[in-house]
């Protein structure tokens, strides 16, 4: 049954505000670059949001919040650990049943991200019958709108603003998400084109029933790794989740070359990961020891929940060649290995190389090479980089 939500004219007129017009002359000044990306990496999942959204019956333009949310990138995370496409922090995706683990973090999947942010907006208007209040509580949460709307003796959103009961970010997000709704409709009335994507690449679903190496795979069916890490944005690693089947999105274009490899590969065929069987009386942490990684790590790829459950006899999989030696007299290349997450990082206000990589415990070297930078370099806010974070450091 659909809710019968307000008409998207409640997204219009209100270029008069000063709150929105503000906002609109922040994103063609000083957030241009920001705004031009979201709108380049728009034209690869607006036509998949849209019909998301026209399926429940939702306003046209809510399709946009993404713009503001990640600028459309389905890798963006936020200083507080909110991300993909909708922004999604830990506690909210596990509340919407949304897989984040040490195999996969389903905030990053566009198709399901937007199926969850779909039930959490239709739930919040439910709520509010008010969009307004619905963008805020989507923002800063229903405990601290609910708190506002107590404490201020209103629902209408500009009050409480005015009253300042709601935090700053929070008293920004309407406004911008209505300017962003107005270049969205005309582009070019405020210098801005679309130049990206047009659409979600056609793929085919492959069910991978043993661990599946995607360099590999990639490697020997002659497609681009780039390709499938495009289509499995999901997939922290460049690896399925052990011991379960998974739904791997491959290129429709090499579907057939593709299933042929699969069936090919061997199942202990896997880039840094050895098979260990263990043997009578060994225990996870000696194991751990042998291969220099950690018993919380072992538990992790293997799904043990209990290390007294190992038996003798039982094959289990070890991480080994994380790390790289470099001479100091060769060139710097940064070595991925498969404890490496990457991730894509935007500048903010404060950050520097150095920092940002003493906050995800990496190098700035490493910072450096992958994206092109030299030590004279200057980034700016807004500006976004590649990461490659060793997740065994992050706990």
């Amino acid at each position: 049954m659909l809710l019968r939500f307000s008409p998207a004219s409640c997204f219009q007129n209100n270029l008069h505000r000063e709150e929105v017009s503000d906002a609109l002359d922040r994103f063609v000044l000083k957030e241009r670059a920001f705004i031009q990306r979201g709108l380049n990496n728009s034209s690869i999942y607006i036509s998949m949001i849209s019909e998301a959204f026209r399926r429940e019956g939702l306003p046209g333009d809510l399709v946009w919040l993404p713009l503001i949310e990640s600028g459309f990138s389905v890798h963006a995370l936020s200083r507080a650990g909110a991300a993909g496409l909708w922004q999604f922090m830990p506690s909210t995706a596990r509340h919407y049943r949304l897989r984040i683990d040490f195999w996969v973090d389903e905030r990053l999947d566009p198709y399901k991200s937007t199926q969850k942010a779909v039930k959490l907006l239709k739930e919040l208007y439910r709520f509010y019958h008010n969009w307004e209040l619905t963008l805020a509580a989507y923002n800063a949460g229903m405990g601290a709108v609910n708190r506002a709307i107590e404490m201020g003796k209103t629902t209408d959103y500009w009050e409480l603003c005015s009253m300042k009961l709601l935090r700053r970010e929070t008293r920004d997000y309407v406004p911008r998400f209505y300017a962003a709704v107005h270049i969205a409709r005309d582009p070019g009335l405020y210098g801005f084109t679309v130049n990206g994507l047009r659409g979600f690449p056609d793929y085919e679903t492959l069910l991978a029933e043993k661990p599946l190496d995607l360099t590999i795979l990639a490697l020997k069916a002659r497609i681009q790794l780039d390709d499938l890490r495009f289509l499995n944005p999901e997939l922290k690693r460049l690896i399925t989740p052990i011991g379960e089947k998974y739904a791997l999105r491959v290129p429709k274009y090499r579907f057939e070359q593709v299933v042929s490899v699969y069936h090919s590969l061997p199942e202990d065929e896997i880039h840094g990961l050895v098979w260990h069987t263990v043997k009578t009386g060994e225990t996870l942490g000696e194991i751990a020891q042998r291969y220099e990684t950690k018993v919380t790590l072992l538990k992790q790829i293997n799904a043990i929940s209990n290390s007294r459950m190992v038996q003798a006899g039982k094959k289990i999989l070890a991480p080994v060649g994380s790390q790289t030696t470099v001479h100091s007299d060769a060139p710097f290349i940064p070595k991925r290995g498969f404890l490496t997450q990457e991730i894509v990082y935007t500048i903010r206000e404060g950050d520097t190389i150095w920092r940002i990589a003493h906050r995800f415990r990496t190098d700035v070297e490493t910072i450096l090479s992958l994206n092109g930078l030299s030590f004279e370099s200057i980034v700016m806010p807004g500006d976004r980089i590649i990461l490659w974070i060793d997740i065994a450091l992050q706990r």
